[in-house]
């Protein structure tokens, strides 16, 4: 079984047992506290990564750092995933449990890119516009991306909107050089 089928199933089993016990919602902020901590600790991310680390102490690990604080689901599916030797997935497992649950409940993931951090103002206008775009309820995630010069490029599944500073330069050289042709 190759990998990405591994994270699917195992985000999906999560899920289906999430939803069967009711804590849909609890299991959801779990996953999202859990990613961030992942994301702030390199350590432990390296260290559930580290397949030569024996999985009892993968699990012993995971039980100290997170019993009490994450619902029992939770932490049974953490442990699981250290007895099974998988707890290296973990990170990929909470990304496909988020795409899961944001499919179930009609949430859109969107990204944008921009040239600078924008502040809370500005993602939350950008999150209101692609709103009333789709339709739908859209989670957004923002980056910086220098090599934009300016501007943002937001992207909400196939779509894209383009307002880099790049691409006005370029509509406007088009513009230009459809009028130099059109008065020669």
């Amino acid at each position: 079984m190759s990998a990405p089928e591994v994270v699917r199933r195992y985000a999906a089993t999560l899920l289906e047992a999430a939803a069967e016990l009711k804590v849909e919602a609890q299991v959801q902020a779990d996953v999202e506290g859990l990613q961030a901590t992942l994301q702030a600790s390199a350590d432990l991310s390296s260290c559930l990564r580290n397949r030569l680390i024996d999985a009892q102490v993968h699990r012993t690990l995971l039980e100290s750092l997170f019993a009490g604080k994450v619902q029992p689901l939770t932490l049974n599916f953490l442990l699981l995933l250290a007895e099974r030797r998988r707890a290296g997935l973990l990170p990929e497992i909470l990304a496909a449990y988020i795409d899961l649950f944001d499919a179930r409940q009609g949430i859109l993931q969107a990204e944008v890119r921009s040239a600078a951090e924008l502040s809370d103002e500005q993602r939350a206008r950008f999150k209101q516009c692609l709103e009333v775009y789709t339709g739908k309820t859209v989670r957004l995630s923002t980056r910086v991306d220098r090599s934009l010069k300016g501007g943002a490029i937001a992207q909400v599944g196939d779509t894209v909107f383009d307002g880099s500073l790049i691409r006005h330069l370029q509509h406007l050289h088009e513009q230009l050089a459809g009028a130099l042709t059109t008065h020669r």
